[in-house]
């Protein structure tokens, strides 16, 4: 009977611990669950199980990335735009965020695509994009976690931003941040 009594109170115990634990996971993912309400199915912000790191997955242009820790979540809702033609290039989608105050820095990444310009050199596809939007700033070469990028500056257009040019494959990503920091950050920890 002691047995009985015993098991009966231990399963009790773990149904409360199990029910308490999803409880809480319920409640602290209240933030993401309102971001992911505005994208579109295969994009989606997920939040670690304990603790405040995001990820962002992208199923749609095939990438994912850690938000920065200093970020702390999302200030504003997340956007997705799909494909579209810019000036003749074509973008298979651009995601737009804003990390929370007081690391409040706008991000974006801008998705490529160059299948049908397998072996165009990314300095010379940067600076093409680069004149066609009027945009200033001298384009550098850089290696970031043994990927090669074409970074610069621009102050004049788009408000002290750094951008970054990356390609893998038949894409070339763009990010735009304010903190060259984070952008390297994303690079180094995303699966492209």
């Amino acid at each position: 009977m002691n047995k009985k009594i015993f098991l009966g109170a231990a399963v009790l115990a773990l149904v409360l611990v199990v029910g308490g634990f999803f409880y809480y996971w319920w409640q602290n993912q209240t933030d993401v669950r309102e971001l992911n309400k505005t994208l579109p199915e295969g994009v989606r912000v997920v939040k670690s199980l304990i603790g405040n790191e995001y990820r962002i997955v992208n199923k749609i242009d095939g990438y994912e990335f850690e938000t920065p820790i200093q970020w702390a979540g999302f200030e504003k809702e997340i956007e997705y735009i799909p494909e579209r033609e810019v000036s003749d290039f074509k973008v298979i989608g651009s995601l737009g965020f804003e990390g929370k105050a007081p690391i409040a820095r706008p991000f974006s990444i801008d998705v490529y695509d160059i299948s049908d310009q397998l072996d165009a050199d990314l300095i010379v596809w940067a600076k093409t994009l680069w004149t066609t939007f009027s945009l200033n700033g001298e384009l550098q070469r850089d290696i970031v976690q043994n990927v090669p990028v074409v970074k610069v500056f621009e102050s004049e257009h788009l408000g002290n931003t750094y951008v970054y040019f990356m390609k893998q494959n038949t894409k070339i990503y763009v990010f735009n941040n304010k903190s060259e920091e984070d952008i390297r950050y994303i690079i180094s920890n995303g699966k492209w």
